[in-house]
């Protein structure tokens, strides 16, 4: 087994992926060295890479895509480029310095992960995968509230980012987590993504103060709980049930079914085209 360790929260925007990047960086693992500063949405802090999020947003631009984007992402080109692989080899280098166990997040990733998963090979890098669910109703509300986007687009985001993700991370060693409980019990999240990990987290008695003095309840401000379309909440109960009784055939079957609709969806839209 590989000595170092790579968790990767691979969460939507607006999902938690935060409180859960720092919660594990808290535990032991290895934030980036250029974080991104907090800002009024998230005080706490992104617990992301400036850099990391700033190369993600030129691999989307390959495909002339950006983080706003709710359609599928070409990996071809990229998976393609060695120069780009190289690249981000480099920056895992400089961002972590060859840290044991490491905490990457940026939303981007749910979308690219297939050149993540090769670039953090690459750079001698087990992956867990931990994945925080978070009621989309509240997700979209979010973004409407901090970036003018309309409910539909934000929906349509979100389906894009945990469809894609969970479909790319399924031979990993993952733990969904549902993220309003994660805020009330998240020492057996953190316990269950310790024991995926070949280097255990640091979960004694100092971290955990640390831990619950910065997973505070402020953290949720959007309880947005309004109807979503039927493909939504069909995603959203499927994950719900990956969180709570972990991985098993039928549920990615479901999930393959569920991305399919959508991916037939999308065509149907006006702005789909490229």
């Amino acid at each position: 087994m590989s000595a170092k360790t790579a968790l990767i929260v691979l969460g939507m925007h607006r999902s938690g992926t935060s409180s859960v990047a720092g919660a594990l960086a808290l535990a032991g693992a290895s934030a980036p060295r250029r974080l991104m500063p907090p800002a009024a949405d998230n005080p706490k802090g992104f617990w992301e890479s400036s850099a990391v999020a700033a190369f993600n947003d030129r691999l989307l631009k390959t495909d002339g895509s950006d983080w706003r984007d709710w359609r599928r992402f070409s990996h071809q080109p990229i998976l393609d480029d060695p120069h780009a692989r190289a690249e981000a080899v480099r920056l895992l280098a400089e961002e972590f310095d060859g840290a044991k166990v490491l905490v990457l997040k940026d939303p981007r990733i749910c979308r690219l992960f297939l050149f993540w998963r090769r670039a953090l090979s690459d750079a001698g890098y087990e992956i867990v995968v931990v994945s925080p669910v978070r009621p989309p109703s509240e997700v979209a509300a979010s973004l409407v509230s901090r970036n003018g986007m309309s409910r539909d687009h934000a929906l349509r985001l979100w389906l894009r980012h945990v469809l894609e993700a969970e479909r790319h991370s399924r031979d990993l060693p993952r733990r969904f987590l549902l993220w309003p409980g994660f805020l009330g019990d998240w020492q057996s999240d953190l316990t269950a993504v310790s024991r995926l990990s070949s280097a255990p987290l640091d979960l004694g008695t100092e971290a955990l103060q640390k831990i619950e003095d910065f997973l505070t309840s402020d953290l949720r401000r959007q309880t947005e709980a309004s109807p979503t379309p039927a493909l939504v909440h069909r995603a959203y109960g499927l994950l719900s049930q990956l969180a709570r009784h972990g991985d098993h055939p039928d549920l990615h079957a479901d999930l393959d079914q569920t991305r399919r609709m959508f991916d037939d969806a999308c065509d149907l839209f006006s702005d789909a085209p490229r």
